[in-house]
């Protein structure tokens, strides 16, 4: 811990080869880190590495408060295809072929299963239970609680319509035809002048966007009540297992869109990650994420980028600017502190701890000292109670990790 701030960092057993996987030099690995800078917290996971985990969870553990990493609907142990979320079109769940385009190592398909599925709630929660039962972690940080991102395409990211889904929505009154027609007629002019004022803000862009179309903002505070049902079922088994619970949260501008709903959720943690990743090319960072949905919006719709664009920089604090300079550099960093201070205040009291993208992988991302020190400055800006190494040690270059120690100790001189 520098000053108040609290120091996390994530682990990967899924970001690497399972043969480079070895125990003894994944705990070197965090101690060349230890020398550079004190960590709080080590979360690892989410794939099952048994001596990994007994190695960081036993007796010589080099960090006390390790939390296992937890992906809750993606990627989950015995998935079937019927599991997977379906969307307006009856197609199940392809996932993002991002990493094995670029030749990845990374075993992560984004392939999404659906939380309100009977047998996917009791797969993910007795899985969970196993492992918590299985190995001496302080804690459990829930990831993949969430429906597919613009990164899966826009289709995929307005599921889900399995028949669980159906069922479910019919007992709140809610029509999933209704909204198929919506989808399939492209019934909402998503430029429209909204029925409030205008400059909502990034947070409340959605507020905006589906004000003309109730069924639609019907739609999502569904799937967000969906998504924090399953989190609390999970948040509960751990709690009576005696474990801390935390979050790893989209940044608040796309949150509601993959049924995050911040209130909801905040109930239910010791504290929370928003993913405010502005350079990596991948699922969760804003640099892919923005620009997939702009273009998804047009496609779907039949609109001009153009005109999104400019109906975003009324609405969202996004013009056409900040996404040249996202598509071509990274997230604009002003961008970046806003949405950091939006989760801080947002999910007040949790402590937000916000996500800082330390990795270096052939393109997917390529972090210098200088982006780290701008990340720093704008997470002490928003009034962060910490930060959280993402999303793998064992890629992060030891020059960013010291000047993280040096950015996080300046600000407390």
């Amino acid at each position: 811990m520098i000053g108040s701030w609290k120091l996390a960092a994530q682990l990967s057993t899924s970001h690497s080869s399972r043969d480079s996987l070895d125990p003894l030099r994944m705990l070197e690995t965090v101690r060349r880190v230890q020398e550079a800078i004190d960590l709080d917290l080590l979360i690892v996971g989410f794939r099952e590495a048994p001596e990994i985990f007994r190695e960081f969870c036993g007796s010589r553990r080099p960090v006390g408060d390790t939390a296992l990493w937890y992906g809750a609907l993606s990627d989950i142990e015995g998935l079937e295809d019927s599991d997977l979320v379906v969307n307006w079109r009856g197609e199940r769940s392809r996932g993002w072929g991002g990493w094995a385009e670029k030749g990845s190592e990374v075993e992560e398909t984004f392939r999404f299963v659906c939380p309100n599925n009977p047998s996917v709630r009791q797969k993910v929660v007795r899985r969970l239970r196993e492992l918590l039962a299985r190995y001496a972690f302080t804690g459990a940080f829930l990831d993949k609680i969430r429906f597919p991102s613009p990164a899966n395409g826009v289709d995929e990211m307005l599921s889900c319509f399995c028949g669980h889904c159906r069922e479910k929505a019919a007992s709140v009154d809610l029509d999933l035809d209704s909204v198929i027609k919506i989808l399939a007629d492209r019934a909402i002019d998503p430029c429209a002048p909204p029925a409030g004022e205008s400059g909502a803000g990034a947070s409340r862009w959605l507020d905006e966007l589906f004000a003309r179309s109730p069924i639609l903002s019907r739609f999502l505070r569904f799937r967000a009540r969906s998504v924090a049902a399953l989190v609390a079922e999970l948040a509960e088994e751990a709690r009576s297992m005696g474990r801390m619970v935390s979050l790893d949260l989209f940044s608040p501008c796309l949150a509601p869109l993959v049924g995050q709903d911040y209130k909801r959720l905040k109930q239910h943690c010791d504290w929370a990650k928003p993913m405010t990743y502005r350079l990596a090319q991948g699922p969760a960072g804003l640099r892919l994420e923005i620009p997939a949905l702009i273009e998804g919006v047009a496609s779907r719709f039949g609109l001009d980028e153009a005109r999104i664009v400019e109906w975003s920089a009324r609405h969202a604090a996004f013009d056409k600017e900040m996404l040249r300079e996202t598509r071509e550099r990274g997230v604009p960093i002003a961008f970046i502190q806003a949405e950091i201070d939006a989760a801080v205040r947002t999910l007040a009291p949790a402590p937000v701890y916000f996500g800082l993208e330390l990795v270096r992988q052939p393109g997917v991302i390529d972090i210098d000292p200088a982006h780290v020190v701008d990340m720093v400055k704008a997470g002490r800006a928003a009034n962060a109670a910490g930060v959280v190494i993402s999303w793998d040690l064992t890629h992060a270059p030891l020059d960013c990790v010291r000047a993280l120690a040096e950015a996080a100790s300046a600000g407390v001189r």
